[in-house]
C-alpha cells in the first residue's frame, strides 16, 4: 500500500469495541473490526485490547507502527481534556484515558478522546459532501443523546457535559423520575420507553392497527404512515418535543443544521417532515430556517468521528 500515514478511530461500548483504520489526512476507511469488550479488569484489559487490536490491524494490512499518525477514541461518558470522572458502563472512575492509551504506543502517536455521542456528531457532519461549520446531532433510541460541533470541533463544555441534550427539561406533564434523577427530560418523552408507553395509553380509548402485545417503535411509525390515529398522535408528539428542544438549542448555539440519528430516525423523511412543521411554528427569529437532515453513516459514525479527532 502507498499510504504514508494512517489514523485509527475507536468506538468503545459496554458490549463491543469498534475499530476503523483510515488513511490520513484523507480519512478514507480501509477496514473495520469489532471485538467484545472485556467485562472484567477493564482498567487494564480494555487498554491492552485497544493496543493489541490496533497492532494486529497495522501488521495484517502491511503497515508499520511508524505510519500511525494518531488514535481517536470515543467513550460512553462525559469527557474533559481526555479524562473521565465516572463511566458506569465501563467501571472507570477518575481516569486520564488519553494518558493511559498513550502509554501503550510510541511517542509520535497522537491520542485524543471524546464522548461517544459528540464523536458521532463530528463523524456525521464531517462525512457530508459539504460539512457544516456548526452542527448539532440529536440521537433518538432507548435514550436521547446528542453532540455539538462548533467550528468543526466538538464542544465538550466546562466539565464534559456538553451535548447531554436528552436531559433538557421540556416535558412538564412528566411525573415519573428519569434515570438522571430528575423529571420532564427530553429523553422521557422521545426515547423508546416514552413512545411505547404513550401508544399503549392512547390505545386504551382509541382503535389502532398496532399489535400492542409485541409493539415496537417501528410498528408505531409504520401505523402512522398508514393513517392510524394512535400512530399519528404518538409521532406528532415526538416531533413536537424534538422541535421544541431544537428551538431551545437554536437560540443558544445557533447551529447551521440539526442532524437526526439513532434507531428512531429510521422513520426517515416522514419524521423530518413532521419535526419541521412544528419547528417552524416554535422557532424564534431566523433560527426557523435551520434545516433538519437524517444521519447517514449508521454504526460507523463513532469510528469516523473518532478518526476526525486527530
Amino acid at each position: 500500500m502507498n499510504y504514508k500515514k494512517i489514523v485509527f478511530g475507536v468506538d468503545v461500548g459496554g458490549t463491543n469495541v469498534k475499530f476503523g483504520l483510515f488513511t490520513y489526512p484523507e480519512r478514507e476507511l480501509i477496514i473495520k473490526k469489532e471485538v467484545k469488550t472485556p467485562q472484567a479488569n477493564q482498567n487494564e484489559l480494555l487498554f491492552e485490547l485497544i493496543f493489541n487490536t490496533i497492532n494486529e490491524l497495522v501488521q495484517s494490512n502491511q503497515f508499520e507502527m511508524s505510519q500511525v499518525h494518531g488514535i481517536g477514541i470515543a467513550v460512553p461518558c462525559p469527557v474533559k481534556g481526555g479524562c473521565v470522572g465516572k463511566c458506569p458502563n465501563l467501571s472507570w472512575e477518575n481516569m486520564d484515558i488519553k494518558d493511559k492509551v498513550s502509554q501503550y504506543f510510541p511517542e509520535h502517536v497522537k491520542v485524543e478522546v471524546a464522548n461517544d455521542a459528540n464523536a458521532a456528531a463530528l463523524g456525521e457532519n464531517e462525512s457530508l459532501d459539504n460539512p457544516y461549520n456548526n452542527a448539532i446531532l440529536i440521537t433518538l433510541g432507548t435514550g436521547v443523546g446528542g453532540g455539538i460541533v462548533v467550528n468543526h470541533k466538538i464542544h465538550e463544555g466546562s466539565s464534559g457535559m456538553g451535548g447531554e441534550i436528552g436531559h433538557m427539561f421540556v416535558y412538564e406533564e412528566s411525573k415519573e423520575v428519569c434515570g438522571c434523577g430528575s423529571v420532564g427530560c427530553f429523553e422521557q418523552v422521545c426515547g423508546t420507553k416514552g413512545i411505547l408507553s404513550y401508544a399503549k395509553d392512547l390505545a386504551k380509548s382509541q382503535q389502532t392497527s398496532i399489535n400492542l402485545s409485541e409493539i415496537t417503535v417501528k410498528d408505531v411509525f409504520d401505523a402512522a404512515k398508514t393513517g392510524d390515529f394512535v400512530g399519528k398522535k404518538v409521532i406528532d408528539r415526538v416531533a413536537y418535543y424534538i422541535a421544541k428542544s431544537a428551538s431551545i438549542l437554536a437560540v443558544t448555539l445557533d447551529p447551521e443544521v440539526f442532524i437526526i440519528g439513532g434507531g428512531i430516525s429510521k422513520a426517515g423523511q416522514y419524521l423530518i417532515n413532521q419535526i419541521t412543521i412544528h419547528y417552524k411554528k416554535i422557532a424564534r427569529f431566523t433560527s426557523g430556517n435551520i434545516p433538519f437532515i437524517l444521519a447517514h453513516t449508521g454504526n460507523d459514525a463513532g469510528i469516523i468521528g473518532s478518526a476526525h479527532l486527530i
